[in-house]
């Protein structure tokens, strides 16, 4: 089975489209982001297939190392990502395929997304626990009941969101990730580097939007060169905000504690933050 080839300053990688069956070679270098490679692609007459699955196309980050994947932002840096990969195992690639939430991604949000909910949450190998899950000041924050002591689990400054491809003994049917975008190497406990939940399809779906979004807006304050004369569309542009004391809400502004029913919710009520891109796809929705 061909691999991805290693990334230095600059060379030809593989870059898979739809399966392991196809690819084409891209010169990658420091600064190539994924819609260059895109741009790249489609000038090659490649991206055909796949007319039957919504979204657009985008390039993945496949972590077969960990049974994961994740659509990467079209302004991230694919060298950046190859350089946090296990050089001695090299069993990562990257792969351009339909995304579901393309345009939602395309977007920058105007808010960073707040939500919260129970989850099944893999304390150790094979060992599952129901814990609350909260997402709130760019981070992610777990406890046994909603309101009592918590732990920050990490920081989407250097966490991001995958959905897990490999087989889990999960208890719910939807298996998703965060996962530290550094090397694993930087570790001291290894078991820090990667988080798992389980939940429902439905709920699984609405946190991995709402963590891929909280990601960019760090990613939009903390790493401006990314976004040097890039145009970002379905979104306004955005100015740092001063420093100010966060606090915690009352109550999280999505609830994923079944039953949960988004179409029940009162006329011009959602569970989302008024204004957020969660809200009006759920207000279309509902229309």
């Amino acid at each position: 089975m061909a691999h991805a080839q290693p990334i230095g300053s600059s060379s030809p990688t593989r870059i898979f489209i739809s399966d392991l069956q196809r690819f084409n070679m891209v010169q990658i270098g420091p600064e190539t982001s994924a819609k260059d490679v895109l741009d790249a692609v489609e000038k090659q007459g490649e991206l055909t297939g796949e007319e039957h699955k919504p979204g657009g196309w985008m390039v993945w980050e496949v972590s077969q190392d960990f049974g994961m994947e994740r659509p990467i932002r079209n302004y991230e840096h694919l060298a950046d990502i190859a350089a946090a990969w296990n050089k001695e195992k090299m069993m990562n690639m990257f792969m351009i395929k339909k995304c579901a939430i393309s345009s939602t991604l395309a977007s920058m949000p105007t808010s960073s997304p707040k939500c919260g909910g129970y989850v099944e949450w893999e304390s150790k190998k094979g060992k599952w626990s129901k814990r609350w899950l909260e997402l709130r000041e760019h981070s992610l924050w777990i406890s046994k009941r909603e309101g009592k002591a918590e732990d920050c689990l990490c920081s989407l400054s250097v966490f991001d969101a995958y959905q897990v491809t490999r087989i889990h003994r999960a208890p719910k049917p939807f298996v998703f990730a965060v996962k530290s975008t550094e090397p694993i190497s930087l570790f001291e406990n290894t078991s820090d580097y990667v988080h798992v939940f389980s939940c429902s399809e439905e709920h699984g779906q609405l946190w991995l939007e709402s963590i891929m979004l909280a990601r960019s807006y760090v990613m939009y304050q903390e790493k401006h060169i990314l976004f040097k004369d890039k145009n970002l569309t379905g979104g306004s542009a955005l100015a740092r905000a001063g420093t100010r004391k966060q606090s915690r809400p009352s109550q999280p502004l999505v609830n994923v504690t079944p039953p949960y029913n988004p179409g029940a919710a009162p006329p011009g009520q959602t569970s989302f933050e008024p204004g957020s891109l969660l809200a009006k796809r759920l207000a279309e929705g509902t229309a």
